[in-house]
């Protein structure tokens, strides 16, 4: 009925309720994508026992052709899931892609076969893709430029906080049931989170009784040119630009280009995280599910240090970024030569190698995860605009493109020359990474500039 409680609300004191609304949607966003995480994570924990089922016949070469073929479809979903969520809007996108992700994972329960596997984990991934660009749409008609930190902070820290729980959660039970048990459990939970959060995300603030964010602006727009920082009436560059002249847009953007390379090394230093149960399962006596289970140090580095990494996101200028993500890639520098070192250097003690790597890959997760996350999200909302499901999409698919590579080339490198040779190729990767994002930072503070300014702004 048209007098509904929300309604009187909203139309009485629409401030409270509209955050009111902001965190319940942003609630569902972190609900849902956990449970995005949780059919993604069920294959990394489970590959030690797929490794020695004999009768899948599977190595560590096989498992990573596996996995980048589950790349290969989150590339090919990033390209085409991003134009797509920002046509139907990013609610219908975001809930029917977790329902066909979590019934892909139960599906891998009666998986046999290297190319099966492949293919289910191809079209699941497919599937995950379009969660990013969906909540970037809903991000963008619920919350204001100056929240898109805080948000995208959230956002990640439910991505490295479900990682972190279905990774101890699943490799407990790895002890009590079977790797194919292990798939069916996830589904069913992901099966759970898209349930849960189905009456309770709404797609725009009109459908919780609320005027929408941009008729709360100043009633006369202008539009801002593509450098300029967005703000309340203010129509965007690409507002009226159909996918393909946003597409040209984003070619001829030198940022585009520079957070594209960015992602690049920062999505292969993350995707080290489908290999860690196998990693940590190489070392004396440690078993399979107590792998699984200390894999979990990696992600809860990211946790905390999304939780206030958005806050801290927004709150600096754009100049101070540049130090931020300079300090914090080159943290991520000295993990990866640490682990190596670990094991490069003959002095270090056997029975302290596990622990120290537990406390090692902590740190690592800890100064890779905001520098992962936050510029290519933010980004993405600021210079994509209507077409921020496209952007994210596209630079994602650049992220996972260079994922692929690393998989196919990873497990062999592994099975050829052993851990510490992919070890090494990580530290290459982290030190070119953090030059490109200081680049990219730099470049974003430099170029931006307020309306009708022509000097450099703060967040």
């Amino acid at each position: 009925m048209p007098g509904s409680r929300d309604t009187m609300i909203a139309n009485s004191d629409p401030a409270p309720s509209r955050s009111r609304w902001e965190l319940i949607t942003l609630g569902c966003m972190f609900t849902g994508y956990m449970a995005f995480i949780f059919s993604r994570t069920a294959l990394p924990v489970a590959s030690p026992e797929m490794v020695k089922d004999l009768s899948l016949g599977l190595d560590e070469a096989s498992y990573g052709d596996i996995a980048a073929w589950g790349t290969a479809g989150m590339i090919t979903g990033k390209l085409l899931t991003g134009v797509i969520a920002d046509w139907l809007g990013g609610r219908r996108v975001f809930l029917v892609a977790l329902v066909v992700s979590a019934l892909l994972t139960f599906a891998f329960g009666w998986g046999s076969s290297e190319t099966i596997f492949a293919g289910l984990n191809f079209v699941m991934l497919f599937a995950v893709a379009a969660s990013w660009p969906a909540m970037a749409g809903i991000i963008r008609v619920w919350d204001p430029p100056a929240k898109y930190g805080r948000a995208w902070g959230m956002i990640s820290t439910s991505s490295r906080l479900s990682a972190s729980i279905s990774m101890v959660f699943l490799g407990a039970l790895l002890t009590l049931f079977s790797w194919q048990n292990i798939f069916r459990i996830a589904g069913v939970i992901a099966l759970c989170g898209a349930a849960l959060i189905t009456f309770y995300l709404k797609a725009r603030p009109e459908d919780a009784g609320l005027p929408s964010r941009n008729a709360e602006a100043e009633p006369e727009a202008s539009r801002h040119e593509p450098e300029a920082v967005p703000q309340a009436g203010t129509l965007h560059f690409l507002e009226d630009k159909n996918p393909a002249e946003a597409l040209w847009a984003f070619a001829k953007s030198g940022r585009v280009w520079l957070i594209c390379l960015s992602i690049m090394c920062t999505t292969v230093l993350m995707e080290f995280i489908l290999f860690l149960p196998l990693y940590l399962s190489s070392f004396e006596g440690v078993s399979s599910s107590q792998a699984s289970a200390w894999s979990a140090a990696f992600p809860i580095g990211c946790v905390l240090a999304l939780i206030a990494g958005g806050f801290l996101y927004d709150g600096v200028s754009r100049k101070g970024r540049i130090g931020l993500l300079g300090g914090m890639l080159g943290g991520t520098c000295v993990c990866v030569a640490a682990l190596w070192a670990l094991n490069a250097i003959p002095i270090v003690p056997s029975p302290v190698k596990f622990p120290l790597t537990i406390v090692i890959l902590f740190f690592y997760g800890l100064t890779l995860a905001p520098a992962y996350y936050l510029p290519v999200s933010i980004f993405s909302n600021e210079f994509g605009g209507r077409h921020c499901g496209f952007l994210v999409g596209l630079v994602d698919m650049a992220g996972y493109s260079a994922s692929m590579l690393y998989l196919i080339a990873g497990g062999r490198m592994v099975v050829n020359w052993g851990w510490q040779s992919m070890i090494q190729l990580f530290l290459v990767i982290a030190v070119v990474g953090t030059l490109v994002t200081i680049w990219f930072a730099f470049e974003d503070y430099r170029r931006v500039v307020p309306i009708g300014g022509n000097v450099s702004v703060g967040a």
